[in-house]
């Protein structure tokens, strides 16, 4: 975790942008007394996702109807025009 004034902030704020792309914690102090803290972004978007844990999977799909393959047939030639 880094230190900066807001006079770094507002003077240095490439500096300060580059602790932030490397991780950094830092915490903006005025006066001697902390005032902020500006914390990296968490990316979401690399987070797994675990399907096998899914309702959907784990739904019993024993009792479930099966399509025949004229009724598979029949509604892909209905929606086949639609798209």
């Amino acid at each position: 975790m880094r230190t900066a004034t807001v006079r770094d902030l507002r003077n240095r704020y490439t500096s300060l942008l580059g602790w932030i792309g490397a991780g950094e914690e830092i915490i903006i102090t005025q006066r001697g007394k902390a005032i902020a803290r500006l914390i990296p972004e968490q990316d979401n978007s690399t987070q797994n996702v675990d399907w096998s844990q899914s309702l959907a999977v784990k739904r019993d799909r024993s009792g479930s109807r099966v399509m025949t393959a004229e009724e598979s047939s029949e509604i892909i030639h209905e929606a086949s025009g639609k798209w």
